[in-house]
């Protein structure tokens, strides 16, 4: 009978696609608690990891505004990203720099036109802090007219 070091020892493989959002340099971060089954109370964390992510590749995407319900829809692909799970969508109206609107798990979203003459939408990468960043970028629609 071969003697193993120790039977309880678990190995567990967290797959880059579940690690979350990036950092703005495009890094995913990790860090890990161990913690004792014999319920001592006993725990350590790790130091924090920092691994790269999948490089982005920019992707295509349109703008459709609907005039009977006033929604503007925007649709993206995600590019050769295959890992990402999480876009930041940022909207800017009347030729304002866009602004962080909402992070979503789809390749869509669609918001009300408030009475504007322009609009501008930016998809990134899901961020930890979602700010505007080139790097980030999977579509930019560039100003579309809406009248």
């Amino acid at each position: 009978m071969p003697i193993t070091p120790d039977p309880g020892i678990k190995n567990i493989i967290i797959k880059k696609d579940l690690l979350g959002r990036v950092t703005s340099s495009n890094q995913k971060i990790l860090r890990f608690r161990i913690v004792a089954e014999d319920k001592n109370r006993r725990s350590a964390y790790s130091p924090i990891f920092s691994t790269q992510s999948s490089d982005i590749v920019p992707g295509v995407g349109r703008i459709v505004r609907d005039q009977d319900s006033n929604t503007i829809l925007v649709n993206w692909s995600s590019g050769d990203v295959s890992t990402q799970i999480l876009y930041d969508v940022f909207i800017g109206f009347d030729s304002a720099t866009p602004a962080y609107r909402t992070t979503t798990g789809s390749t869509s979203y669609l918001f009300l036109n408030t009475g504007t003459t322009s609009v501008r939408v930016v998809v990134q990468v899901g961020s930890i802090n979602p700010i505007l960043n080139t790097d980030l970028e999977i579509y930019d629609s560039g100003t579309v007219s809406l009248v």
